[in-house]
This record gives structure tokens, sequence and C-alpha cells, in this order.
């Protein structure tokens, strides 16, 4: 087993991050994904030529598009080829548009458990933070917050979703757990159960030890490594509450509104959403959207980004609510400043 978390990116080539970066910013603009192909078969010739025919079948309009599961599939994913096959697939083209310009890049997080302890300062679910002094172990109510995990910003470069955040750095993400007398404190909004620490300087850093003993519900998790993987990713959607007549104090319907999608899309929606996030409802991720399986409503509002998910995982012997994910989301001004201190947390 590995002691080092890992990034599989889309971009492998010199120079290919900045055209594959401009591909995912418009999906819609096939001359875009035209140049990309040219300039890929120029220095990859099976990917280049792959490409250029999924968006020759495309354009077509009708008919299935090639497929050749030999070539990378996170590739796929991430430059849309998997998203066009999908909607294809489930005929969504008279809506395509709109689904397209929703996706976003996101970052899969599959966590694994160190083979012995890891070097300081990698991206890591559970264990123990890895901070500069001076650093405090938060709390509430004098009880010590779970720590979930660590992201070294510098290990994401080279993704088209890194792209949105600090290019250097580390983030910390606790929480308090208290399922059998409140609930979960964070998810309900009470102060000081939750906190994200972002710190712009990674170096020098010292494994922090808990000053203290654990309540019955916190602990330090299993430490573990992840393995990220570049995909994109699209919004939940509610379909079923847009008869009502307060359809539009939901997110989530005015996105299936916005859309232009209906109770007849939505199997075929929620396929297309599988396809690039495979299991989502028991999966962490990085940014992307968030994927709310019991709230009535997708828990990041308009002007709001989602920052991570983070999964009930067995193997860190974390179970939020029964089963339920956490989501950490920021304000679109607080993300552009880096204030991710400030970030909003739901459980659904």
């Amino acid at each position: 087993m590995p002691n080092q978390s890992s990034v599989a990116r889309a971009a492998k080539l010199d120079g290919e991050l900045d055209q594959l970066s401009e591909v995912v910013a418009n999906l819609s603009d096939q001359k875009r994904m035209r140049k990309y192909a040219d300039w890929l078969t120029s220095v990859d010739e099976t990917r280049g030529k792959f490409l250029a025919a999924v968006v020759d079948a495309w354009e077509q309009g009708e008919g299935a598009l090639p497929s050749d599961e030999t070539i990378d599939m996170v590739w796929q994913k991430t430059c849309g080829i998997t998203f066009l096959q999908k909607l294809r697939e489930q005929k969504l083209d008279s809506v395509a548009p709109s689904i397209i310009a929703m996706a976003r890049p996101a970052l899969i997080i599959e966590p694994e458990l160190a083979d012995g302890e890891m070097p300081i300062g990698t991206s890591k679910y559970g264990g123990k933070p890895d901070v500069l002094d001076g650093f405090e172990w938060p709390s509430y109510e004098e009880k010590l917050h779970t720590f979930l995990g660590q992201i070294r910003l510098e290990e994401m470069k080279g993704t088209v979703a890194a792209q949105s955040l600090p290019d250097k750095g580390m983030l910390y993400f606790f929480v308090f757990d208290d399922p059998e007398e409140t609930g979960q404190p964070a998810a309900e909004g009470a102060e000081g159960a939750w906190q994200v620490v972002y710190s712009p300087d990674a170096e020098g850093l010292t494994r922090l030890e808990p000053p203290k003993a654990f309540d019955e519900y916190n602990r330090v998790a299993p430490e573990c490594v992840i393995k990220f993987s570049e995909t994109l990713d699209l919004p939940n959607i509610n379909v079923y509450d847009l008869e009502r007549d307060y359809w539009d104090q939901f997110t989530s319907c005015r996105r299936a509104k916005a859309m232009g999608l209906n109770r007849e899309h939505s199997d075929a929606y929620e396929a297309v959403i599988d396809a690039l996030m495979p299991e989502r409802e028991e999966r962490s991720h990085l940014v992307g959207w968030s994927h709310p399986q019991v709230a009535a409503d997708d828990p990041v509002d308009d002007g709001f980004r989602h920052l991570l998910t983070v999964a009930s995982e067995e193997i860190l012997e974390w179970c939020w609510a029964d089963g339920h994910q956490l989501y950490f989301s920021v304000s679109d001004d607080d993300f552009e400043s880096q204030r991710f201190d400030r970030c909003a947390i739901i459980d659904g």
C-alpha cells in the first residue's frame, strides 16, 4: 500500500493544460475542441484523432459517438468526451447546451489506508494535521474536533480543477461530531463546530499532537493517502417540486428550470452525472458541485462555490448522521479572497 497521495491528471504533455483548460471553460465551443484535437494530433496522434472523431459525430446531431476504453478515461471525462457520449446516449441533445454550461471540473477523492506513517506535509485524510508552529487544535465547547484531512495545493498543480484554487499552501478541515446528543452541531450551524483553515505557507510543518483526550465521538482517524482523479461534474436538480407554488425557493429547482429540464429528463440527467462522478453518494470530492442525497435543496446556493465533500468513510470510521456527507462551501467573494475560514457546512 502507498504512503504518498497521488493525482491522476488529464493533461499529460507540456503545454496541454492551457489547451485543455480552454476547452473545459466552454465545452459548447466545438471550435476550441477542434483546435485542441489538432494540437494533440501533432504530439499524441491517438488521442487527437479520437477527439476529432468525437467532435465530428457530435456535430452530426445523431448517432452514437465513438468510444475507446483503451484511451485514458480520466482524460476522456475531463475534456468532455464522456460527457458528450452520455448526452447523446440519453437523448438529451435538445437541452444539451444548457446542461453543458453547468459543467465544472472536479477532483474525485479516494482514500486508502496508508502503509506506515505518511510524510509530513502531503495531502491526506485522517491522522494528525501537519501545521506551522502556533496552530491550535480547534474545539467546540472545550471538546476537540475530529481532524478530517489536509489538502496540499501544490500537489493539485497541473489539473484543471485546481486552477480555481490558490497555487500553494495547505487547506485543513475539522468538524465536531456529536451524533447522539445534538445531531451534527456543525450542520445545525453551531458556532465553532467546524473549522476550515488555509495556510499559504506549507513549509516547515510539524505533526500536531492532540492537546488533550477526545470525547466519546471524536478521535484521530486512521491515516489515509488520497488518490485524486480529474473529472467534470454537474449539479443536482429537483424536477419533482417544479409543479409546486414554492418551487423557486429551491436552488435545485431553479437550476432544473434554467436548464429546461422536467420529469421526463430526470433519469437521463442522473445517468450523465453517474458517468462523470460514479457512486457520488459514497465519495468525497474537491470543488465541482455538491450532491446532497437527503437534503431538500442543494446546500450550495447561488453566489456560493462548493469546496469539499467529505463522505461517510468506513475505513476512516466516519459516519455522518446515518451515512450522510458533509459539504463545505464558501461565497464567491470569500473564495476569490481566499477566506476559506468563512466556509459554511451542510450535512445531507
